[in-house]
């Protein structure tokens, strides 16, 4: 089980009885006249006294080590950390784990402090966008050289695409990640047969996705609109930057130093998106309260099709009873395929005193025993190609059924590197006011994100320099 006491404390209780029967019979000496013989029986008697006493200490309790580990707070997390731990810990019985929820909001504010004061954990539980923050910082260590020094471990086996999102600019690796993230788009089956259309295809193509979210959006006889045929997080990058590339814009120039948002491809793609909502409106308001309950507008039946992730089926299934649902890769832009792929891991804290437990631990959830851990709990694909067609994850009695659009999607993922820099909290909060200048129609888009585009690129000329 997972130990939140010190392991080493029985010992030092021990340790200590015998030490102070050691001083007495030194005290012995000193004080007493004896003869030769005598002093040096005692003298051999207090060493044996002491060496066996220490051998018994480690026969009756051997050397424990616990392992700090942290996870974002939270039952879910906090349930698979105890699976991991405890199925770790059968195989390790030298090993403790020792779990620290912490908050997601202050997740990278209390690691950071706690890499200032070192009291890191020595396994760090982080998100793709946390990693250049983390390497800058010296939260956690490259994983390469624990990785080459383990010829058992099967890093082949690990996505590439989901390796590439625990890499800094370098290619040192911060992050091994523990599940298969991608962006799929979630449909309402029951929906498309009242419009009477087909379901999305493979192949579909973002002109086909705004024609059937034109013919999925229903108005009542006063012109409020009752269902929409899409509603998204517009300037979550993980839509609008996918959106981007797929039309044959760029987030950023080569030398990741100039904002490219407002150029004329990036702005057309931005356009596509937002003239959803502003003058086609068959897409939801970002701010609009479209159901009374704590339910998501998909599983209401309000939305038709939502952009999401695996983690959300588990609520999707558990909400969405009276519709039947599914999932398809994105839509393909005018210029290519392009989805968002992302993932959660762990690292190892710069400043642990045990470097080759952590890694241990790290391994042990890249195995296919911790992989089918993290399945069991239903939010997530495993990272191991190995995995791809095992039942661990495949549901054939529950939706959605057309899981290879995960996996499918996997090879299209968009260049991980550029988009980190707009998950930044200083350029998001620059990205979100140009989103809300165009939805309020206080300014175009080409004027908005020109505008956000100087700002971003003082942003990052700024980081340069620091």
């Amino acid at each position: 089980m997972p130990s939140l006491v010190d392991g080493s404390e029985f010992e030092s209780r021990i340790r200590i009885d015998l030490l102070t029967k050691t001083f007495q019979l030194r005290k012995q000496i000193l004080n007493f006249h004896l003869d030769i013989r005598a002093r040096y029986a005692l003298v051999l008697t207090i060493c044996t006294l002491y060496v066996l006493g220490c051998k018994n200490v480690h026969e009756v309790h051997p050397q424990i080590i616990n392992l700090r580990v942290s996870v974002y707070s939270g039952k879910e997390e906090s349930d698979l950390a105890a699976k991991y731990a405890i199925a770790f810990e059968a195989n390790h019985p030298n090993i403790h784990i020792r779990i620290e929820p912490v908050a997601g909001m202050d997740n990278n504010m209390k690691l950071t402090m706690q890499s200032v004061a070192g009291t890191l954990p020595d396994v760090v539980f982080l998100v793709d966008s946390n990693v250049p923050t983390f390497n800058r910082y010296h939260i956690v260590k490259n994983l390469w050289p624990f990785i080459y020094n383990d010829q058992a471990f099967n890093v082949k086996d690990i996505y590439p695409q989901m390796l590439e999102t625990g890499k800094d600019r370098n290619g040192s690796l911060y992050m091994l990640p523990r599940e298969l993230g991608v962006v799929v788009m979630f449909y309402n089956r029951t929906l498309f047969r009242r419009a009477g259309l087909p379901y999305p295809s493979p192949k579909w193509t973002y002109d086909e996705f705004v024609e059937m979210a034109q013919k999925l959006t229903v108005r009542d006889s006063s012109g409020r609109t009752t269902q929409y045929g899409f509603r998204a997080n517009y300037n979550w990058p993980g839509l609008y930057a996918s959106l981007i590339y797929s039309e044959g814009g760029k987030l950023l120039s080569p030398d990741r130093m100039t904002s490219l948002l407002g150029s004329a491809k990036s702005a057309h793609a931005l356009h596509l998106l937002t003239d959803m909502v502003t003058d086609l409106q068959i897409a939801a308001p970002q701010d609009a309260t479209l159901t009374s309950q704590a339910i998501h507008p998909f599983s209401a039946g309000i939305v038709a099709m939502t952009p999401s992730v695996f983690p959300a089926v588990p609520k999707m299934r558990a909400t969405m009873k009276q519709f039947d649902w599914d999932v398809q890769r994105m839509p393909r832009g005018s210029h290519k395929l392009v989805v968002t792929i992302g993932a959660s891991g762990y690292g190892i804290s710069e400043t642990t005193l045990h470097p080759q437990e952590s890694w241990q631990f790290l391994r042990f959830i890249l195995s296919t025993e911790g992989q089918k851990i993290l399945a069991s709990q239903g939010s997530g694909i495993p990272a191991l190609k190995s995995l791809a067609k095992d039942s661990c994850w495949r549901k054939r009695d529950l939706p959605p059924q057309n899981l290879n659009a995960f996996t499918d999607s996997v090879p299209y993922g968009m260049p991980w590197q550029d988009s980190l820099i707009f998950a930044d909290p200083e350029v998001v909060d620059v990205v979100n006011e140009a989103f809300d200048r165009v939805f309020l129609k206080q300014k175009s888009v080409e004027k908005a994100f020109d505008e956000a585009d100087s700002r971003i690129s003082e942003i990052l000329k700024k980081r340069a320099r620091q």
